[in-house]
């Protein structure tokens, strides 16, 4: 039996968790896409509304993190950024917001986030700080669990102008969900779509 088969049997599916946020990372520039990456449609769905979705299924509250009231529908909380920038800004902003001690947070630019990949997060939090997945190439930040215990540590490193998540993660108490313990199609689900070649790859294989 595999790891994730062993670990995919203590989750119960679809379940509500009250004591986490979900915030949608949104304040990014999509400089590299020329477009607003949050807009842009896979099979007639926009890559922001399928994160929503996503998150929606679980948490009770839901806010996004970043300027974009364009994006506030049926009253969605939008939250501007406190330090702007960076992804460890978008982070802390959701954290401090946040009314739950912890966060689950999902970017924009995903176009197949996987639920299951977030209930393996969600069971693996206790007693941690955070909980990321890991892949052979690297971490994957803006899909994961943090904890308010974060706060001090992420503000430390924003007043200083320190931005690189992987040092923050040197600071806390973290645990990595690593890929063999994920379900198949772990590499679709934790896509990122970030040039217009990228997307045309995709639309191409969608076609």
């Amino acid at each position: 039996m595999s790891d994730y088969t062993d670990f995919a049997m203590l989750i119960t599916h679809n379940e509500i968790y009250d004591d986490i946020t979900g915030v949608l990372l949104a304040g990014g520039k999509s400089r590299r896409m020329g477009v607003d990456k949050a807009c842009i449609e896979i099979n007639g769905i926009t890559l922001f509304s399928n994160s929503l979705k996503l998150l929606r299924q679980y948490f009770k509250v839901v806010m996004i993190s970043g300027n974009r009231p364009d994006l506030a529908v049926d009253g969605l909380l939008v939250i501007p950024d406190i330090y702007t920038g960076s992804a460890l800004g978008g982070l802390f902003t959701g954290l401090h917001h946040a009314e739950t001690d912890w966060i689950f947070v999902a970017p924009c630019d995903m176009p197949y986030p996987d639920s299951r990949i977030l209930e393996l997060l969600v069971n693996q939090r206790n007693g941690f700080d955070a909980v990321v997945p890991q892949t052979p190439h690297g971490y994957e930040p803006v899909f994961a669990l943090y904890h308010k215990r974060c706060l001090r540590h992420m503000e430390e490193m924003l007043q200083k102008e320190q931005f690189r998540i992987y040092d923050f993660y040197q600071r806390i108490n973290i645990s990595y969900l690593k890929w063999h313990q994920m379900p198949d199609g772990w590499e679709r689900a934790l896509m990122n779509i970030n040039t217009l070649d990228h997307l045309a790859l995709l639309e191409g294989k969608e076609s």
